[in-house]
């Protein structure tokens, strides 16, 4: 009897084998819906990995990922700190769970590599045209005013910064696939436009902003041969920006910083991105002076408390979830005495797990790139820049905003890794 194995699977059997790759695939798209959407589609995504089978097969994949260790030493770490620092009733399980947001990438690996890691790229490209779509329509007011649209109209919350980081990481990648393929440029070149229109007027937010120009300057690095001329252009770029910043510095301060109507509805986009910029850098100028600041300026007052608290227990942290209930004790009366994370990565790893706690976290993010390094001289060669690109979107992304302690861009990220990393093996 010829041995079954060698024989290619039924029909109803590699439908249900391909399963989780095709559910994957959509995945990216649940993103820039409400959070119940991409909830839902990732439990989906676990039953369908249950059906499928081939559980070895599977195993096989997660353990030949290189991202395989860092993961797991950052989930040891956290279980030994738990085991042996304070806990605070009711802060260190959430805190605890958030730390282990990486592992749910491995199941993502766990399919492999196949033709859904392209399919998954052009869903999340159309994902990012329908975000747009609905902040065009939102500038008109014809997005109906409801609560499934809330976050595209009215910027509030951390699902609105994320819609603005995941249009900045679709334009990044919309540059290179344009870039990189050679079929329907113009249409690409459009698409492009519009969705990066989309996020520099209407999102709203700096950060994302910030990610845009540093995702191209990374596509411009990658590709082109640098003369002494153009880095001396470039020296001189940076020093108009820094004369300019020093300018507005200098300038009165906009009425808008001081009677905090930033998020006023009535004002245009345009305005408000303008006026945040200016109301930035105003901010920046007058902490350093140790004179008040709005609330556009209170991530520097939270940094600064943060990195006193770091100085206490700088090695080995304060425990699992302590930041909120100490920050709010040390800021108390301040601004910023009400808030629950100091929206930046790196000062809460710090803070909660010490320094190297902080450092299992630098070698999760630089064996990312380490990875999309490697990964341009073989048959991943594609996908490369685009796990450079997203690397480089969590870790400045991780400066300003808790990209992994809140699940709403945690597992986010993880669900765009996959796209990247899976069949990715250790070299």
């Amino acid at each position: 009897m010829p041995d079954r194995q060698m024989n290619p699977p039924a029909a109803h059997d590699a439908w249900r084998l391909a399963l989780p790759q095709q559910v994957l695939a959509w995945l990216p798209l649940s993103l820039f819906f409400p959070l119940g959407v991409m909830y839902g589609g990732i439990l989906l995504f676990y039953i369908s990995l249950i059906v499928s089978g081939r559980y070895a097969e599977k195993w096989q994949n997660v353990r030949a990922s290189p991202m395989l260790l860092p993961i797991l030493a950052l989930s040891a770490m956290t279980l030994v700190i738990g085991l042996f620092q304070d806990r605070h009733a009711g802060e260190f399980w959430p805190g605890f769970l958030h730390y282990q947001t990486y592992l749910f990438l491995l199941p993502f690996l766990s399919v492999g590599a196949g033709a859904w890691q392209k399919k998954a790229q052009q869903i999340f490209f159309a994902g990012a045209v329908y975000a747009a779509t609905l902040y065009y329509l939102s500038a008109l007011q014809w997005l109906p005013n409801i609560k499934f649209f809330r976050s595209y109209a009215i910027y509030e919350g951390n699902k609105s910064i994320l819609f603005g980081i995941l249009l900045a990481l679709a334009a990044g990648w919309m540059l290179h696939a344009w870039r990189w393929q050679k079929d329907h440029v113009a249409w690409r070149a459009a698409a492009l436009l519009y969705v990066v229109t989309a996020l520099l007027l209407l999102a709203k937010t700096r950060t994302a902003s910030l990610i845009f120009i540093l995702l191209c300057l990374v596509i411009v690095f990658r590709q082109f041969s640098f003369t002494w001329r153009k880095l001396l252009a470039l020296f001189i770029l940076l020093l108009m920006v820094a004369a300019s910043m020093n300018y507005i510095a200098g300038l009165p301060a906009p009425a808008t910083c001081l009677v905090n109507a930033m998020r006023d509805a009535q004002m245009k986009s345009t305005d408000i991105m303008l006026t945040r910029g200016v109301c930035t850098v105003h901010q920046i100028r007058d902490f350093s002076q140790g004179k008040q600041i709005a609330e556009d300026g209170m991530r520097l007052e939270i940094y600064k408390n943060t990195i006193e608290l770091i100085a206490e227990k700088p090695w080995g942290g304060h425990g699992i979830g302590n930041w909120m209930p100490l920050y709010q004790a040390k800021a108390k009366d301040m601004m910023s005495g009400t808030m629950t994370t100091p929206h930046n990565d790196y000062l809460l790893y710090c803070t909660e797990l010490g320094i190297f706690g902080l450092l299992v976290l630098l070698w999760i993010w630089c064996k990312q790139l380490l990875i999309a390094r490697q990964m341009q001289s073989g048959v991943h060669e594609e996908r490369a820049m685009l796990l450079s690109l997203l690397g480089m979107t969590m870790m400045v992304g991780g400066m300003f905003n808790a990209v992994l302690r809140d699940g709403v861009f945690g597992m986010a990220f993880m669900i765009l890794l996959a796209i990247p990393l899976a069949g990715v093996k250790k070299l």
